[in-house]
This record gives structure tokens, sequence and C-alpha cells, in this order.
């Protein structure tokens, strides 16, 4: 790769990591109690130094969110921006592997596009801000892929020993991936139907059946200790996605071709409709970007060699976790794993019809007319950067959708309790309907418990324990958390002299005066 090319992927780093990092702390508002649930087990696997394969609170978690967020935790505290550092640093390194991938499928240019498309879109760049372990996943999936095809191609020319320095690490990444995420699972189904047939068609290269087996060790051993988990553990293994299966809705038929329509739909037409995943309802891709998609799918599918049947292989499988569930579709979480192959077949389709617009200037009489038609291309680039720029940060991230989704009522509690003197008594409750996890909170309260539990005392107690409140004499708190109108009426009528004061939208306190 020549100098250009190095000092515009350094350019393209440079964005995505501002996309990334700008206004870490307070972009996305508040912490959703998800990530809080996250945080809530690092902090329960720092006090007792025991770090699980599996967590099974909240619907059951792989274990590698919570090993990094209490690395972050240890290091830095807790706070919200804590929680989602250890996502953003596997969404920028993502947008690097995807230049690594798509060089090596596609070349140079066509590489430095997909990485810039990876780098700006509101999909890559919100789930790299977000606590959840789904972000964790494209690291795996795309270096391991990257090594992988590298391993392939090395042996595939007769340079067997760089095909084992690739082999090596694509299969301890390959295998490392199964600690992420749920929809990782499918990474095994992608490998085979990407690889398969170019195996088939060397089945008599021994050397080539070597490398495959070095890689199929070093995953299955990068992965036994999840494997030997979920074999003692089996219902885990699908957790909660299997009661949310599409085959089990009252018309399978009907609700497959539904959630296959909305899925596919989401590119180009309707998205999530979930605040904390998208611009609620928006296409996952910026318009042109998925005319750009579009076409470049086309191109994929028409020519379908190894590496148009990679991405289409890739895009399809990892659409599946949408397309076999039958809740809040289209899922732009469940799908992230088609992510990187959506951004590289966009990144196909633009450099297309880039080199389109070339030839055509190529055969014209106006001799600037190339260079004009290149700086053109490189403005609607801009274009695209500061459209994605201006949805997420200006337009997303200000909506009080958007702070409603991050549960921004429950960090204003916290932020309150941590506030108040040591020696006022502080309550805090939650509904009596709700289920405890392993720390006696449910994930609802778990927001207000990961930002206190290390800053102030605060006691939590059932809305059907409101007897166990005893007023202090220095005085006495008491914060529902969420709102509840009956909930503040009862308190109000069982402490005569207390007052309720509004500190955030409906986030309400009950003052106890003092004694």
């Amino acid at each position: 790769m020549n100098r250009k090319y190095i000092a515009v992927l350094i350019l393209i780093m440079a964005v995505a990591a501002f996309f990334r990092f700008w206004h870490f702390a307070s972009i996305p508002p508040g912490l959703y109690q998800d990530e809080a649930m996250n945080g809530a087990d690092a902090l329960a696997s720092l006090h007792s130094g025991s770090f699980k394969i599996f967590y099974e609170n909240n619907n059951g978690r792989e274990g590698m969110i919570i090993w990094l967020d209490a690395l972050a935790i240890k290091l830095f505290g807790a706070h919200p921006w804590v929680l989602r550092l250890f996502p953003a640093l596997a969404g920028l390194s993502a947008v690097l592997g995807i230049y690594f991938l798509a060089a090596e499928l596609f070349g140079v240019e066509t590489a430095l596009i997909s990485s810039f498309l990876a780098a700006t879109g509101f999909w890559a760049v919100n789930f790299s801000r977000i606590g959840f372990r789904a972000g964790l996943m494209l690291f795996f999936l795309v270096w391991s892929f990257y090594f992988l095809v590298r391993g392939f191609k090395m042996s595939l020319s007769g340079d067997y020993a760089k095909a084992i320095w690739n082999f090596v690490p694509a299969g301890i990444l390959f295998g490392s991936g199964i600690y992420t995420y749920i929809a990782y699972r499918f990474a095994p189904v992608l490998a085979i139907f990407a690889f398969g047939p170019t195996i088939f068609k060397n089945r008599a290269d021994k050397k080539l059946w070597l490398g495959v087996l070095i890689f199929i060790l070093a995953a299955f051993f990068a992965a036994l200790p999840a494997g030997i988990y979920f074999l003692r553990h089996p219902a885990d293994f699908s957790g909660r996605a299997s009661g949310l299966f599409v085959l089990s809705s009252p018309s399978p038929v009907l609700a497959t071709l539904a959630s296959v329509a909305e899925t596919l739909g989401m590119f180009n037409f309707f998205g999530d409709f979930n605040w904390r995943q998208n611009y609620a309802g928006s296409p996952e891709l910026f318009w042109p970007i998925g005319l750009a998609f579009l076409l470049g799918l086309y191109l994929c599918l028409k020519k379908f060699d190894f590496k148009g049947r990679l991405l289409i292989f890739w895009l399809a499988i990892f659409l599946l976790p949408g397309i076999l569930t039958n809740e809040g579709n289209p899922h732009a979480l469940r799908t992230l794993g088609a992510m990187p192959a959506a951004m590289m077949i966009a990144g196909v389709g633009l450099f297309w019809f880039y080199k389109k617009i070339q030839k055509i200037a190529a055969g014209s009489k106006n001799p600037r007319l190339k260079k004009e038609f290149f700086w053109l291309f490189i403005a609607f680039l801009i274009f695209v950067g500061g459209w994605n720029f201006n949805e997420y940060f200006n337009l997303w991230a200000a909506d009080p959708n958007t702070a409603s989704a991050f549960s921004s009522d429950q960090v204003a509690i916290a932020d309150y309790l941590n506030g108040l003197p040591p020696q006022t008594k502080k309550y805090a409750i939650w509904s009596a309907d709700d289920r405890a996890t392993d720390n006696g909170l449910p994930v609802s309260a778990q927001t207000v418990y990961f930002l206190t539990a290390d800053k102030t005392r605060v006691d939590y107690l059932k809305s059907d324990e409101l007897d166990k409140i005893i007023p202090a004499g220095e005085g006495t708190i008491v914060v529902p958390i969420y709102f509840d109108l009956n909930l503040i009426h009862n308190l109000n009528r069982r402490f005569p002299r207390s007052k309720t004061e509004f500190i955030y939208h409906n986030a309400p306190v009950v003052i106890i005066p003092k004694l």
C-alpha cells in the first residue's frame, strides 16, 4: 500500500475514533439497565474474585463483557462511560479490520470506502457507544475472518509457512468470539458455507487440510471452557432466544414471512424502532448508501465467486438471529453481525459506480472532468459522514425518547442520592412484581445500584415493604426507582409530614423531614 493510501486510512481511523469518543461521557445519555446489570455483575466479580464463563442474570450473558467491565471499573471507577469503553475500542478496531478484510477481498479502494462507511454509519457507531456485549462480537468476527481468508490465500499460493501463521490467530480469535454474544454462534455456519466449497475443490491439498486442522484446533481450545459450560448447562446455550423463536408463533409461516420482510427491509425502508438501537424507524443505511448496498448485492450475486459468496453468506447468516425471532423486528442489535458485510457490500457498489463515472470522464473531451468527478465523489463521502454525524450527535442524542430509552431518570436518582449527606437515610423502592437477580435487586434497579454501590449507603425495599421505612433523626429520603403515583400517595399517607419533589422529569423523591 502506498503512502497516499496509508494517509487516507489513518484519516479514516481518526474519523472513526472521533465518532466513537466525541462526548463519550454524555452520549448516549443515561445508563440503560442492561448495561448497568453488566456493571453490577462486574462489581460482584471484583468483590468476590470469582469470574464466570456465563452470567445467569438478565436472561443470561456471555462472560467477556463482564470481565472487561470489571477491568474498566478497576481502572476508572463506576461511571456510565466506563461500561461502554471496551465496546467502543472493539468497534474502532472492527473498522480497521473491515479495511484489511475488504482489501484482501476487493482491493484497497473498496476497502477504504467500506471502512469509511463503517467509521461513520449510525448502525456501527451506535453499538460502539453502548455497553452491550454484542459490540465486542464485531472485533472477533471481522479479524478472525481476515486471518482465515489470508490463511486460505497463502495456502492456495503455496506459501504454507505464512499460511500457518494466519490460521493460528484466526482460530484463536474465532473460538474466543463465543464469549461475546449469542448471535456469534452462527459464525461456524458462515465458515462452513464460505470456505467449504474451496476446501472441497482443493481436497487433495494435504497442506491446506493441515492449515484447516490447525485453525479448528486453535478455535476448539479457545472455545473449550465455554463448550464445557454449555454441555453442563445446555439451556443457557440458546437462552432467551428459544422463547422468541418465530416457529413457536401461532401462525409460523406468516410470522416467518413477516420477519423476513421486516429484516430485509431494514436497510432501505424501515429500520429498528427501538430508540436505544436506532433513530427510531430510520433505515439502517443512509438512503444513498442503501442504494449502493443494493447495487453491491447485485454485483456479488452476479459473480458469486469466493469473495462475493463470503459477503452474501455473511449477510444472510447473520440476519438469521433477527429473522428467526418474532419480537421487535427489524432488530438492529440481533442482526449486528451482518453490519460488516453490509458495509463491505455497499463499498463494492460505491466503488463500481465510481469506476463507471471515471470511465465516462476518461472518454470525454474535458481533461479536467476525471479529477472533478474524483473530488465530487470525495465531497459525497464527506456529506455522508456529515449526515450520519448530525443524525447521531444532534438529532438522536438530543431526542427525549433517547434519554428515556437509556434510563436517564435512574441516573438522575443515583446522582441525587450520591449528593446527599452521609447521615441522611436513603431508601430506594422497587416494584414487588419484579424478579430479583443475584444481588437481591431486579434488573430495573441496577442503574441506581451500580452508580451508588461504592459511593453511598442505600437501603432497597419492595413496594410492599413500606412498613420497614424508619425515619432517621437527620432526615430521610425515599426514592421510587420507577414513577408510580399510587406508591407516592401511599408514602405521603404513611408519612404526613413528607413532601414530594421532582428531581428529573418522572423521577420523584419523597422527603421525610428531620425528627
